[in-house]
């Protein structure tokens, strides 16, 4: 015998079909594949959703974070001020938001601010009342009146700024983004006539085009086809 002979050739196996899978077999492994998609799909969509959730969840901490410093600039300007100054300056607070509020949404509104010593240091509570109906804006959760929160906070930044000298341009992104549209006009002109009476330059971005209109110069920046930004005077 030659040394080939020792090795056994091994025998074909049958698997029932050419491709070595029987149609049962195929289906299975199908509805298998069919299942795993499913959950894939499933997985990415809750992925999809928790992401959402998370951009949405820090748009609101930025933005109460955003109205938290706004009144904390308050508080930082009622603490260096003495005890007679700072009534001065409280009231007239009360008075430039009040006034704001009442431009833009009309009725009766009144912002009011409880202050007390605590340690030698005054301690501002804010309050807001709106026909007589009382509410404590607490922190840090100041979203409470909805679009007012917006209005509130814009006229601190103002009133601030004014008090404390403050120069140069104001700019301002996204104001009044949770006012309704209806009192969106209302927002242009209180802006309109802060700028005329106290005679400072606004810089504004917004989406809204009632606040777009009050400008003297209005740009509007669009994203073309290609992806570049287009600059055009409204």
């Amino acid at each position: 015998m030659g040394l080939m002979d020792f090795f056994i050739r091994p025998e074909p196996v049958s698997y029932g079909t050419a491709k070595g899978l029987n149609t049962l077999q195929i289906n299975r492994i199908a509805a298998d594949l069919r299942t795993a998609r499913d959950k894939v799909n499933n997985q990415m969509a809750k992925r999809e959703l928790l992401e959402k959730q998370r951009e949405a969840a820090v748009k609101v901490k930025t933005e109460a974070e955003e109205q938290l410093g706004v009144f904390g600039l308050v508080q930082i300007l009622l603490q260096k001020t003495s005890d007679y100054a700072r009534q001065q300056v409280k009231v007239r607070i009360e008075d430039i938001v009040s006034e704001a509020l009442n431009v833009v949404f009309g009725g009766n509104h009144k912002f009011m601010i409880d202050l007390t010593l605590r340690g030698n240091q005054p301690i501002a509570e804010y309050y807001l009342n709106d026909d007589s109906v009382i509410t404590k804006l607490e922190k840090p959760d100041y979203d409470r009146g909805g679009g007012k929160i917006d209005i509130i906070a814009l006229a601190l930044r103002l009133a601030v700024g004014e008090m404390e000298g403050v120069d140069g341009p104001l700019f301002l992104d996204e104001v009044g983004k949770h006012v309704s549209k209806e009192y969106a006009p209302s927002v242009a002109y209180f802006l309109k006539e802060y700028s005329a009476t106290f005679g400072r330059q606004i810089i504004l971005i917004t989406h809204n085009a009632d606040l777009a209109e009050i400008g003297e110069v209005s740009l509007a920046v669009k994203r073309s086809q290609s992806g570049e930004s287009e600059v055009s005077v409204l």
